[in-house]
């Protein structure tokens, strides 16, 4: 094999390489002579057809394959030999080959850029550390009580109402008939928490205690009972009782009881324990960002335009509402931290074992309540999902290996304070949402 050098600018090579013809003639001749001993030609014994008329008829395809075979593995070898690692898979193309003769083909490869050590202990974050305060113990306690359900006995005699608890018996029916699991004595709804098929809860509204009343209902097509779906059904309610939402619940032991504890203070430890988990993984989340700016601002290196545009094609696929500018600036970040990803992982040694990939599926699955075994079994029948999920797995591995290797700047503060660092932004944006929405 020999390798002429015909470009070399940045990131960009081209080679001319060329394949003596004797390694050439020599692997097709193995070839040919392996078919004669196998194939059948009517007027010739098997293994006795001359290599002229195996030549004659194979030849296009075998030298074809031989071709592509040999052409591969060159380059492959003289990637290894001057230890290059290419960004995209190289372009190669045919420039001369004549049977008998030499084969030349130009490679034209985009390295991957070498980045020089990255010298963490000069990387400064600020680590914050929790000043719990009995306002952040008193503000949740707060909100659980305006989040918590609660009903009491009707205060004066009324009828059903949209956020009513009713206490109710049923009897189903589909074309009059009684169906299996239809019927059902002292169940509870809260009526519009729509946990009934639609139309159900809403037939239930200005019923007085018991009332008994028919409805008709439609199964929807998509009903978990294949047998009932798109059915037409009637149930006949008694209703039972009715309960009225309590509009202020108190912050007391009665509610720390409802919601699991034992009473007050020990929901008030319970609090404590999760604002300082909560806190870990706050202060830790915004730690790691610091680190990826970090990492962006100070590895400076040229970026391998075929791997870009490949991005900018992919997120132009994926992100129909951003602009060209965000496309292309999103693009570059992604490409020049995985890269800086890649490196860190390499010279340091940093591999996904089976315990961090079972653990990001168990993190992934997680997001699904309901549906973890699903998950789980979703990724482990595609192998391509999997591989995704393991290069998540190592950039959460080189991003706390990076962390730890920073030099911290110990800074404490509250919650607030804390949600208030631009590294949190989309935390602290998704909160004052759901603040807006209540």
């Amino acid at each position: 094999m020999k390798i002429v050098e015909v470009k070399k600018k940045g990131l960009d090579l081209e080679w001319d390489l060329t394949i003596p013809a004797e390694n050439i003639n020599k692997l097709l001749n193995e070839k040919y002579r392996d078919i004669s001993t196998k194939v059948k030609i009517p007027g010739f014994r098997q293994g006795r057809v001359p290599l002229e008329i195996i030549k004659s008829r194979y030849s296009k395809s075998i030298i074809s394959e031989t071709l592509d075979g040999l052409i591969n593995d060159n380059v492959r070898q003289a990637l290894i030999e001057k230890k290059i690692s290419p960004s995209v898979q190289p372009n190669v193309n045919v420039k001369k080959y004549e049977e008998g003769k030499d084969l030349t083909v130009k490679v034209v490869i985009q390295k991957m850029p070498v980045l020089e050590d990255i010298k963490f202990e000069e990387f400064k974050l600020e680590k914050s550390n929790l000043e719990i305060s009995e306002k952040d113990i008193k503000n949740t306690l707060n909100d659980i009580a305006k989040k918590h359900e609660r009903f009491s006995p009707l205060s004066k005699k009324r009828k059903s109402k949209n956020g009513d608890l009713i206490l109710f018996d049923y009897v189903g029916k589909v074309q009059g008939k009684k169906f299996k699991n239809g019927t059902g004595n002292d169940e509870t709804v809260v009526l519009g928490s729509n946990k009934y098929i639609p139309g159900y809860e809403e037939q239930m509204i200005d019923l007085d205690i018991d009332e008994e009343k028919t409805i008709n209902v439609k199964f929807p097509d998509d009903y978990r009972e294949k047998n009932l779906a798109g059915k037409d059904a009637s149930f006949d309610l008694k209703i039972k009782d009715i309960q009225e939402r309590v509009k202020e619940v108190k912050v007391d032991d009665q509610l720390a009881k409802e919601v699991g504890e034992e009473n007050l203070e020990s929901l008030k430890k319970k609090i404590n324990e999760k604002i300082l988990q909560d806190f870990k993984t706050l202060s830790n989340l915004k730690m790691r960002r610091e680190a990826v700016e970090l990492l962006l601002k100070k590895t400076i290196f040229e970026l391998p335009s075929k791997m870009l545009a490949d991005e900018v094609g992919f997120l132009k696929n994926q992100s129909k509402d951003k602009s060209e500018k965000e496309i292309k600036n999103l693009s570059e970040r992604r490409v020049k931290l995985g890269i800086i990803i890649s490196s860190i992982a390499e010279k340091n040694k940093i591999v996904v074992e089976d315990a961090d990939l079972t653990k990001a599926v168990v993190n992934e699955a997680n997001k699904y309540p309901g549906q973890e075994k699903q998950v789980i079994e979703f990724y482990k029948k595609n192998p391509t999902m999997m591989n995704n999920l393991k290069g998540v797995a190592l950039e959460e591995k080189v991003m706390s290996y990076v962390v730890n290797s920073c030099k911290k700047v110990e800074k404490k503060c509250t919650m607030d304070e804390l949600f208030k660092s631009d590294f949190l932004k989309d935390e602290n944006s998704l909160i004052n949402k759901k603040e807006g929405d209540k």
